[in-house]
């Protein structure tokens, strides 16, 4: 497929255009496709520094944009949809040798992905309280809650919440634990927003999101230790959901 060699050639700056390029010259069809190739790369790079400020913030300009150069040439756009560029750029800045001093800086490109994500899902009402407050805990145990589709979860054993906090304006003397920190992200509304979950937390949403009841997720939570934690963890699941069903086919009984 010529989209695919058109590809190729983008990646590498001394790979010659593509020969179904034409023009007067050689020498003008490459000084062209170099001039496009340029160009292509700046604009990702720029897509990317502008997607995470706070991991900018951190490195600096240049450290941020020669890191985001190399991240460019092995991750081209698969989608149209610049806004979710850049969905892989936590996991490779764990691996970028350059940034092997800074074990947070994967997390919170991580973490502002998720904000990323949040902002721009579909918009879906959570469930009603006051008619949760009436159903009873032993019916509560045995629904099936589908989360709110703007619910991401970024769990990390670096404090990486505390930290992008710290960068925010205004927050310049907030504190940050020697500890990791799993960050639920939501946009309920119009504002995202997080919630830092106590221990469990990462395993007991992984356990709702593949279709376990809410008292089957929780079993699992007492099982691994994190018993006291259970009440807050299932308050937060509750409202960060948006169908409560006694099956995955069910009608919803609050809403």
């Amino acid at each position: 497929m010529w989209q695919a060699e058109f590809a190729s050639a983008l990646r590498d700056a001394d790979t010659p255009p593509p020969p179904f390029l034409r023009s007067p010259g050689e020498r003008q069809a490459s000084r062209r496709f170099d001039v496009y190739r340029n160009n292509v790369y700046s604009s990702l790079v720029n897509n990317l520094y502008d997607g995470y400020p706070v991991v900018a913030k951190l490195v600096g300009e240049a450290f941020f944009k020669g890191m985001a150069s190399c991240y460019v040439r092995a991750h081209l756009p698969q989608s149209p949809v610049m806004v979710f560029y850049g969905e892989a750029f936590g996991d490779f800045i764990d691996e970028f040798p350059p940034a092997s001093g800074l074990p947070y800086l994967g997390g919170v490109a991580r973490l502002e992905y998720a904000r990323r994500l949040a902002l721009h899902s579909a918009d879906q009402r959570p469930l009603n309280s006051e008619l949760l407050s009436e159903v009873p805990i032993e019916q509560l145990l045995n629904q099936y809650l589908t989360l709110h589709p703007s619910v991401q979860i970024v769990e990390s054993d670096q404090p990486i919440h505390s930290i992008w906090l710290r960068n925010m304006p205004g927050m310049e003397h907030h504190e940050i634990p020697g500890r990791g920190e799993t960050v639920l992200v939501r946009r309920l509304a119009q504002q995202v927003e997080e919630r830092l979950l106590p221990a469990g937390g990462a395993q007991f949403f992984a356990m709702i999101q593949s279709g376990h009841t809410l008292g089957q997720s929780a079993e699992r939570i007492i099982e691994a230790g994190h018993g006291a934690e259970l009440s807050e963890l299932i308050r937060i699941a509750l409202e960060s959901s948006v169908r409560l069903s006694l099956s995955s086919t069910a009608k919803p009984t609050a809403s």
